[in-house]
């Protein structure tokens, strides 16, 4: 009787969990994700402080200068509209990858990525399952300004269900009820000078020179 009461108690908050990551609607995701460089936005009597958002193992001096020459470029970038945008953007393109959606995806994935995606849902024999419990970490890891474009490489550290599904929906690998730790390293690119509002993914196993991670989901 005891473990039953455990169980459901455990249930109970992994569902409410769920609830709170995956429960708001897709209009909102999209308008934290297009409003993230929102030129008519003013940031007068806006401090943003870059260093708490930037992850420790990165350098900082480089990252903070970069992102001095792109507040140059445009005075209206705001770092924090960013990351949010980027975790609404994290769960909603595993989602809509998941469910095969490639109408949601084109909007936020480059060229290359897309076409990537697109292959990867065309040609899959099972159905990879990743639920979004909650992300417990989001860190910039590098910031690159080429031209007028910029580039920034964001550290997620996220609790995941993650489970693979034959075409009959039967369970062939994972768990439905594990909550595993998944780290993940995305790329997001966006013209500085552009005054479309959205940004792009270009990479969802981006790799800095210096750094040996990898994501092999979609590969």
């Amino acid at each position: 009787m005891i473990e039953l009461i455990i169980y459901a108690l455990l249930a109970t908050f992994v569902f409410s969990r769920l609830y709170n990551s995956l429960g708001r609607s897709t209009n909102l995701n999209l308008k934290k994700l297009t409003g993230t460089l929102d030129l008519s936005q003013s940031r007068e009597d806006i401090i943003e402080n870059i260093e708490d958002y930037i992850s420790s193992n990165s350098d900082k001096n480089s990252i903070k200068a970069t992102y001095e020459q792109v507040l140059q470029k445009n005075k209206d970038f705001s770092i924090s509209h960013f990351m949010e945008g980027s975790s609404a953007a994290f769960e909603l393109i595993i989602k809509c990858f998941n469910q095969g959606n490639l109408s949601q995806l084109k909007p936020f994935l480059d060229k290359d990525l897309y076409n990537n995606f697109a292959e990867k849902i065309k040609h899959r024999k099972a159905v990879h399952e990743s639920i979004i419990v909650s992300i417990i970490s989001q860190k910039i890891l590098e910031i690159k300004l080429v031209r007028n474009v910029v580039f920034i490489a964001v550290y997620f550290l996220s609790e995941q269900i993650n489970f693979v599904k034959n075409d009959k929906g039967d369970v062939i690998s994972g768990s439905t009820s594990t909550i595993n730790t998944v780290e993940d390293v995305w790329q997001f690119k966006k013209s500085v000078a552009s005054s479309n509002l959205s940004w792009l993914l270009t990479s969802i196993n981006y790799k800095k020179a210096d750094d040996c991670k990898t994501n092999s989901k979609y590969n």
